[in-house]
């Protein structure tokens, strides 16, 4: 199915059934983590003498899952994750198509710390690009299951934060645990200044972690829907895929 996608002076062109899923599911047994979060838990439902396993001689399938959706899998979270009141990501967050660009960054030690190089990026201003999505290096297959609990691990620091903000960009997915540092005393310096928190929030704009875009897909512009799932919570566990503008 092809798809004409019209955005201020462009129209991108997709073919919806080329799409590329840049996710990580929640996972049975270990799954990628951070913050020393608890992987997700699958039990089988069992109540006033049900059980839900058919191996078990129940009727049915029945499952109760336990999980964190930011620390087991892609995640999607608004502006509530750092807000004082609840505010939830499926009241907030638009899941529409939005024109997206790859990026891939490299990183950089800055006293002690990895951090994201965003020198190399550029963005057309002219073509309206919403989405940034990041793939840091190095990207090693075992990042679907990583643990990232007290590892050095990249972050956005907060002057490029300001940078991304200053572009555009109003849907971030990156493929890391955080655009924060693991610990840092509860600043999430970056986090407030992608949604100008708490000054005028930027309600309308998401961040999507934990994502996974293999080396084979090339860096560029794509149209990038995130499918989020519908909890009501301030991030849910999301689906994102890309797709490959068809060139004119």
């Amino acid at each position: 199915m092809i798809f004409e996608f019209k955005d201020t002076n462009f129209t991108r062109t997709v073919d919806l059934s080329q799409g590329i899923e840049i996710g990580i599911p929640i996972q049975r047994g270990s799954g990628v983590s951070s913050f020393d979060i608890d992987s997700a838990k699958y039990q089988v439902y069992q109540k006033n003498g049900f059980i839900g396993s058919k191996n078990k001689g129940g009727s049915c399938n029945l499952e109760t899952i336990t999980f964190t959706p930011h620390g087991n899998g892609t995640h999607t979270e608004c502006f509530g994750h750092i807000s004082s009141n609840n505010h939830y990501v499926n009241d907030f967050i638009k899941d529409y198509f939005y024109s997206g660009l790859l990026f891939t960054a490299h990183s950089i030690e800055v006293d002690g710390q990895l951090t994201l190089d965003f020198n190399n990026l550029k963005l057309d201003a002219e073509k309206n690009i919403k989405s940034l999505i990041i793939r840091s290096l190095p990207n090693e297959k075992n990042k679907i299951n990583f643990n990232y609990s007290g590892q050095n691990t990249p972050y956005i620091i907060p002057n490029d934060m300001e940078k991304l903000v200053q572009m555009g960009i109003e849907h971030l997915i990156i493929d890391l645990p955080s655009v924060d540092p693991e610990w840092d005393e509860g600043k999430l310096a970056s986090h407030h200044i992608f949604w100008n928190y708490p000054n005028s929030p930027r309600t309308h704009c998401s961040i999507t972690e934990f994502a996974y875009i293999p080396n084979n897909i090339p860096d560029g512009e794509y149209l990038v829907k995130l499918n989020i799932s519908n909890f009501i919570s301030d991030a849910a566990p999301s689906r994102p895929i890309i797709y490959p503008l068809i060139k004119s």
